[in-house]
C-alpha cells in the first residue's frame, strides 16, 4: 500500500516539475499565512473591542461611585425633606448603575461579591429612607447608618480609582483581570501585580443598616432672550456695532446662523493681534454672543489677578458693567474665567460670562455671553427673612466662612434669591444655598480645590 502511495506521488512530481511543485508550495504557504494574519487582525480587533468596552464600563463604573459618594456628602448637610428626597433618589439610580457597570467587567465573582452586595445595600438603604419620608417620618435617627455609608463609599471610591490608574498605565491589564482568578489573586506572589483587585473584596463586607467654572455654568437658558430688545440690525450694521466696540484691523462677514438666537458670523483681524477671532453677534442689536479663537501659549507671564483685570475690562468695553469673577480654571497656560452680574452688591449666576485669555501675554482668545444674553435684566431684590435665619437653619458642625446674598437659576427654567454660605466640616469646602424667602435648602455644592483652580461638585 505504502509503495503504490509512494509512487503516486512519483508520477504528480514528474508530471508537474520541480519548478511548479515549488510555486504551489509558496502558494500554499502564502493562502496559510495570508488566512492567519486575517485570522490575527480579526482576533486583535474583537479583543480591542472587548478592551473598548471594559474601558467604558471602568470609566461610568468609577463616575457614578465617585458621585454616589459627593451626594452622600450633601445628605449629611441636608436640612430639609425636598432636598434629601433629590438626593437619595441619586444615591439610589447611581448605586444601581454602579452595580450594572461591576458586573460588565471582568473580575472574578468572588472577588467583586462583597462590592456588589453593599451596593444593593446602599440602594435599598436610599429607597427605605425615601419611603420613610413619604410617609411624614423624619430620618435623622440614620445619620450613623448615613456617616458609616460615608465612610464606605469613600473607601471604595479610592481603591477603584487606583485601580483605574493601574489600568491607564499598563500595570494591570485586561486579560490579567479576566483569567488570574481567585487563587491567583489571593496569592501572595501576584499580590503587588494586581493590588487593587485584591483589596476591592476584602474592604467591603455586609453592612446592615462644583466647572469647572463653578457653580450654575451649565444652567438651563430662558426661552426668550431677556438682554435683547427686539431691534434687529443688517450684517453691515452688526460690522459698524463690532467696529464701535472692538480695535478692529479688518472684518469679513461669513454667514448668517439662524437658531434661538440669529446671528452673524464674522472673521476678524484685530490691530497688533496676530490671532484671528471667529466672532458671533446677534442680528438684534449686535452683541457679541461668542468670540473663538485658538493659539499655543508655552508660558505664564501675568498673574491670575491680572488676567482678571483684563478680562474684566473687556467685558466693560462691550458696554457690559456690574460684574464680578466667581471662578476660574488653569490649563496649558490659558485661563478660563466666569463672571457673575450684580445689582445692590447681589450677586446674579444666571446672568453668566465666560472669558478665556492667553496668560502670556493676556490675549482675549474666547468670550461667552450665552448665559448674559439670555437672562440679564433687572430683577426686584426683595429677602423675607433674614440671613441671621437662614444661617440658623444650616447643619449645626458647618463652619462658616463666607455668607452673601445671590440670585440662583432652579432646574425649572426660574431663579430664586437665597443666601449663599461657604463653609467646612473637617477638610471638606462646601456651598450651600438657603432660599432667603422660606428658608428652604435650595443646593449643596462640594468645593475642591485643584492646581487649575475650584471645582463644584
Amino acid at each position: 500500500m505504502l509503495e503504490k502511495f509512494e509512487k503516486k506521488v512519483i508520477q504528480i512530481k514528474k508530471k508537474l516539475g520541480e519548478k511548479n511543485i515549488g510555486i504551489i508550495f509558496f502558494a500554499m504557504v502564502c493562502i496559510i499565512t495570508l488566512g492567519f494574519m486575517i485570522f490575527l487582525k480579526r482576533y486583535k480587533i474583537q479583543k480591542q473591542e472587548v478592551q473598548d468596552g471594559y474601558n467604558k464600563s471602568m470609566y461610568d463604573f468609577v463616575a457614578n461611585v465617585n458621585n454616589i459618594e459627593n451626594e452622600i456628602l450633601k445628605l449629611r448637610l441636608t436640612t430639609n425633606d425636598t432636598y434629601t428626597m433629590t438626593t437619595l433618589a441619586s444615591i439610589f439610580a447611581k448605586s444601581n448603575s454602579a452595580n450594572s457597570n461591576l458586573d460588565n467587567l471582568p473580575f472574578s465573582a468572588n472577588s467583586i461579591s462583597n462590592v456588589s452586595k453593599f451596593l444593593n445595600q446602599l440602594s435599598d438603604f436610599s429607597y427605605v429612607l425615601m419611603r420613610n419620608l413619604l410617609n411624614g417620618n423624619n430620618i435623622s435617627d440614620y445619620k450613623d447608618n448615613i456617616d458609616t455609608l460615608y465612610d464606605k463609599i469613600s473607601s471604595l471610591s479610592n481603591v477603584v480609582e487606583d485601580i483605574y490608574v493601574e489600568l491607564n498605565d499598563g500595570r494591570i491589564k485586561w486579560d490579567e483581570l479576566e483569567k488570574i482568578g481567585d487563587a491567583k489573586i489571593n496569592d501572595s506572589s501576584a499580590e503587588q501585580e494586581v493590588s487593587k483587585v485584591n483589596y476591592i473584596g476584602k474592604t467591603f463586607t455586609e453592612y446592615e443598616g462644583i466647572i469647572y467654572d463653578g457653580a450654575f455654568s451649565n444652567h438651563i437658558l430662558t426661552l426668550k432672550p431677556a438682554y435683547l430688545t427686539g431691534n434687529i440690525l443688517t450684517s453691515e450694521e452688526v460690522e459698524n456695532e463690532l467696529k464701535k466696540k472692538l480695535d478692529i484691523e479688518n472684518i469679513t462677514f461669513k454667514e448668517e446662523q439662524n437658531g434661538r438666537i440669529p446671528l452673524y458670523i464674522y472673521e476678524v483681524k484685530l490691530k497688533n493681534i496676530e490671532t484671528l477671532k471667529t466672532i458671533y453677534a446677534t442680528k438684534d442689536d449686535g452683541k457679541i454672543y461668542q468670540m473663538i479663537s485658538d493659539k499655543k501659549c508655552n508660558v505664564e507671564n501675568i498673574t491670575v489677578e491680572e488676567a482678571k483685570t483684563k478680562a474684566s475690562q473687556f467685558i466693560n468695553s462691550l458696554g457690559i458693567d456690574n460684574i464680578t469673577p466667581t471662578y476660574f480654571l488653569k490649563a496649558d497656560n490659558m485661563i478660563t474665567i466666569s463672571f457673575a452680574a450684580t445689582q445692590d452688591n447681589v450677586i446674579i449666576y444666571s446672568d453668566l460670562i465666560k472669558v478665556k485669555l492667553a496668560l502670556d501675554n493676556g490675549e482675549i482668545m474666547n468670550f461667552e455671553a450665552n448665559g448674559y444674553i439670555y437672562n440679564h435684566k433687572e430683577r426686584e431684590i426683595n429677602p423675607q427673612k433674614s440671613i441671621d435665619e437662614a444661617r440658623a437653619s444650616l447643619y449645626d458642625e458647618i463652619k462658616i466662612e463666607n455668607e452673601r446674598l445671590c440670585i440662583i437659576p432652579t432646574d425649572s427654567k426660574d431663579e430664586v434669591l437665597v443666601y449663599e454660605f461657604e463653609g467646612s466640616i473637617e477638610d471638606k469646602k462646601y456651598l450651600i444655598y438657603i432660599n432667603a424667602d422660606t428658608l428652604v435648602q435650595e443646593k449643596i455644592y462640594i468645593l475642591l480645590d485643584t492646581p487649575g483652580g475650584t471645582l463644584a461638585m
